[in-house]
């Protein structure tokens, strides 16, 4: 057999070093790879976040914040139990007068109850409104109903008008506010507040936010003297009280003539109150004159039979026959509705403030009836 050329030798040794080099660097880049993987499957790292939304901006003074909802959710940690859902926002009834400023009223007094654990009120005021002195002095009232640490869900129950003159208005607004703390869906506490929402025309004829004149007030322990004839009017099941209205009667600031006719009106149909002191303007709105309510001498019924005064406007309403009652009793000394009667014992009066509501004032009590 014929022996390979030197030039055949070195050319068989120089493709032979060329294969084993090759072989060497893929193996070493199979190696490389390997190191990159995961080890097993369930080492997948994880999708980075989704980065969070932008916050919106301020809403303008002329609107409502759409949905005025807190910036944190809770409960966002693997296994936290998670707060209730956010309430519906406030409507109101198709019958309403000035729903627009009912309906911004409602979304302030919605805005400084719902929140988070992680909430600042200065926060929560500054999507009310974009002027930084009312939005102060909002964080300054609402401060009253802002517990840090807890998260709260405020109801909108209704929002009645307080006063109401060209350039301003007063709303009244019933908010059922339910705190709890971390790790929580119950609530711990509830109250339910009569908040004073004030509101004034802008440049362009629209409401727009003033301030809140009360935030319902300070809870008052119910006492141990308390008369029986409160605790009559308090233990009713047939008068839905909120809390501000009973904590004035606790604090002692209405009158006993006044619990006797609510304990009266109780005996014909149940019905919803909305304020008795606090958290109705001080004055009669618009003017230097003091309000009945200021007195402890007043009540406001905006519902009776399970029945919105505003929706039950017809002279054969089950509203309008209570109406007449009380007009011919000679303990009531002024009574406002969205009726006249002409011929009532008591000095009766309608306008548009009081289409949503029974105004039922008293003379006081040892007042000499005559």
């Amino acid at each position: 057999m014929k022996r390979p050329s030197p030039i055949q030798q070195w050319l068989a040794l120089a493709v032979a070093l060329i294969v084993t080099i090759s072989v060497v660097m893929v193996y070493e880049s199979g190696i490389k790879a390997d190191s990159d993987a995961p080890a097993n499957p369930g080492d997948v790292p994880e999708a980075p976040a989704e980065p969070e939304a932008p916050a919106e901006p301020a809403p303008s003074e002329t609107e409502a914040p759409a949905e005025p909802a807190p910036s944190e959710t809770d409960g966002a940690d693997i296994g936290a139990v998670a707060p209730p859902p956010f309430p519906d926002q406030f409507e109101p009834s198709p019958n309403e007068v000035q729903a627009d400023a009912k309906r911004l009223g409602a979304a302030v007094a919605y805005q400084i109850t719902n929140y988070g654990r992680h909430s600042w009120v200065i926060d929560l005021a500054a999507d009310v409104t974009a002027d930084p002195a009312r939005a102060d002095a909002l964080a300054r009232e609402a401060a009253t109903v802002h517990h840090p640490g807890m998260w709260s869900r405020g109801t909108i129950e209704y929002a009645q008008l307080g006063g109401h003159r060209d350039d301003r208005i007063s709303i009244m607004v019933v908010v059922h506010q339910e705190l709890g703390g971390e790790g929580t869906a119950d609530a711990e506490r509830a109250e339910t507040r009569t908040m004073d929402v004030r509101l004034v025309r802008g440049a362009s004829g629209a409401w727009e936010f003033e301030e809140l004149a009360s935030a319902g007030g300070q809870p008052v322990a119910r006492p141990a003297d308390l008369s029986p004839l409160a605790a009559s009017v308090v233990d009713d099941p047939r008068i839905d009280l909120p809390d501000t209205a009973i904590w004035d009667i606790y604090s002692g600031q209405t009158d006993p003539a006044l619990h006797e006719v609510m304990l009266d009106i109780a005996e014909r149909t149940p019905y919803s109150v909305i304020v008795l002191k606090t958290g109705h303007p001080h004055n009669v709105f618009g003017t230097d004159r003091v309000s009945n309510h200021t007195v402890g001498l007043a009540v406001d019924i905006h519902e009776a039979n399970s029945e919105l005064v505003i929706d039950s406007h017809d002279t054969t309403s089950s509203i309008y026959a209570l109406s007449e009652w009380l007009v011919s009793r000679l303990d009531i000394k002024e009574f406002g509705s969205p009726w006249r009667f002409d011929d009532a014992v008591a000095l009766t009066f309608t306008n548009e403030v009081h289409h949503d509501h029974l105004h039922v004032g008293v003379f006081p009590e040892g007042h000499a009836a005559g």
